[in-house]
């Protein structure tokens, strides 16, 4: 008879000792026998006021990392995406209206019925009609076919519409777009209300692209497009709103200047917001709390950064939805150096999650995710999904050029923390004398159409080999001490990371 004694340590076990641990410091165990399917795995999580993600990534409010192109390719691979605070205008100076058109855009790129669509009155030049377009453009994806209304806003008379077959780019622009349209009498629209079954099935009986929804006096309501409707199809896993807009979050600093940023953001329709502090554990980080909390009770309300019980008590206190637990642990944040204050990242989580586990409260870590397995790893101590900088910085739809390395050779991207001097755009971050981050490279990875799906399957792979089904049941095993962790000391990490020949 075979004697059972478990091996490695559970996870109070891991972390009883009270010494710091990084994700490389430890791995997880093969012990449970693998019975459950793949194809039967979940990823997904929820953030809270019904935010439900199918892939547990979030990306991080960074100038070099949430573009709306980003934001928008990650929320459709089943995550969501943080717009940050960062941007200036052609002045020099911080811009709110920057942020809000990044928001406005990824709520445009998808839609079931379009809300408030594009459009231009009959008067226009084409030349103006293609200025509308550009100004509009969602990502690389320029307006090229416009419902026309008889005062040019987007609820009046319908009176036409301008298909990008009517009109050249190049010339002719100075033509009217009553001279080009296609007018009423001769298009296929229906009358509200109409389901987005039956909109797709006149789409399709009448081999359109584009169907304008009316009311009774004809008064433009929605718009309805094959391109959004394919892209439905395409992309099942999309993070998407009660309207079948994608969504999307974003960043606000603590001071009461903020305000504004946050009508404006919400106005625009993000779904949520991130009060964004390296320090969340302050009076500046609970009076920007009270305030949203009070002004749009129904939105997401992520708070952080912290990294102690003490914090996370208070934060929960306060009423959060989630909160980014990291401190000191990023790639590029240098703030234990500069001020002393951080702590080992995969303890943060495991500590803080732990005392809010009867709580409805969200853990995201952020912060020492350097591999696909180290998100694995955070997972399975506790936190409910992963807040991305480095592993989504080097990707096609971040900001900014690839640059070749000029020692390796290799294509990289630059990435930077936002206590960086580079990143203390018109000093609205607050660094003015003592940086708190710095500037590097990272490799570049491609699209993210293709490197979050191989992050999915390395999730979903380590979920199969742990037999479980879903992040609620792989916590409840952690919590139980079902899951099993092994120590792992700097040598093995060291001869491991050799062995992986794209290391």
């Amino acid at each position: 008879m075979i004697q059972e004694i478990a091996s490695g340590l559970s996870a109070e076990e891991l972390f009883e000792r009270g010494i710091g641990l990084s994700y490389s410091d430890f791995t997880t165990l093969n012990t449970n026998f693998a019975n459950t399917d793949r194809k039967d795995i979940s990823l997904e999580t929820e953030l809270g006021k019904g935010i439900k993600l199918q892939t547990p990534i979030i990306a991080s409010p960074m100038d070099t990392v949430t573009s709306d192109k980003l934001c928008i390719a990650l929320a459709l691979q089943g995550g969501i995406g943080a717009i940050h605070y960062n941007h200036k205008g052609e002045d020099g100076k911080p811009s709110i209206d920057m942020q809000v058109k990044e928001i406005v855009r990824v709520k445009r790129f998808q839609n079931g019925f379009i809300e408030n669509p594009v459009t231009i009155s009959p008067d226009m030049t084409i030349a103006q009609a293609i200025e509308v377009g550009e100004k509009n453009r969602i990502g690389d994806w320029v307006i090229r076919t416009f419902p026309v209304t008889a005062d040019g806003n987007t609820n009046g008379r319908l009176v036409g519409l301008l298909r990008k077959y009517d009109y050249f780019r190049g010339s002719r622009t100075d033509l009217k777009v009553r001279d080009r349209m296609i007018f009423l009498e001769k298009l296929v629209v229906a009358e509200y209300p109409v389901t987005l079954d039956r909109a797709k099935e006149i789409l399709w009986e009448n081999h359109i692209s584009s169907l304008p929804i009316v009311d009774g006096v004809c008064n433009l309501k929605y718009l309805v497009t094959r391109r959004d409707i394919e892209k439905s199809e395409q992309y099942p896993l999309a993070t998407k709103d009660a309207n079948n807009r994608l969504r999307v979050i974003f960043a606000v600093d603590t001071r009461p200047d903020a305000h504004e940023r946050l009508d404006l953001g919400f106005a625009a329709g993000a779904d949520g917001v991130i009060v964004d502090t390296s320090q969340g554990f302050t009076k500046y980080a609970r009076d920007m709390i009270r305030y949203i909390k009070n002004k749009f009770p129904d939105k997401l309300l992520i708070g952080g950064n912290i990294s102690t019980r003490e914090a996370a008590k208070f934060l929960a206190e306060e009423g959060i939805d989630a909160y980014r637990n990291g401190q000191g642990s990023g790639s590029i944040c240098t703030t234990a150096g500069a001020i002393g204050i951080a702590r080992s990242p995969a303890t943060a989580v495991y500590e803080c999650s732990k005392l809010l586990v009867d709580t409805n409260v969200r853990t995201i870590a952020d912060g020492g995710l350097r591999e696909v397995g180290d998100i694995f790893k955070a997972i399975a101590i506790g936190a409910h999904c992963a807040m991305l900088g480095n592993l989504l910085a080097g990707t096609e739809e971040s900001p900014g050029e690839v640059i070749i390395d000029r020692e390796t050779g290799l294509p990289t991207k630059v990435y930077r923390g936002m206590g960086s001097a580079e990143a203390n755009v018109g000093s609205c971050r607050g660094y003015t004398r003592l940086p708190e981050g710095i500037l590097a490279r990272v490799k570049y990875r491609g699209s993210i159409h293709m490197w979050v799906p191989l992050i999915r399957d390395g999730l979903i792979h380590a979920l199969e080999v742990q037999d479980c089904g879903n992040i609620a049941e792989l916590h409840r095993k952690m919590y139980a001490g079902e899951l099993r962790f092994d120590k792992e000391n700097q040598q093995s990490h060291d001869e491991r990371k050799r062995s992986n020949l794209f290391l």
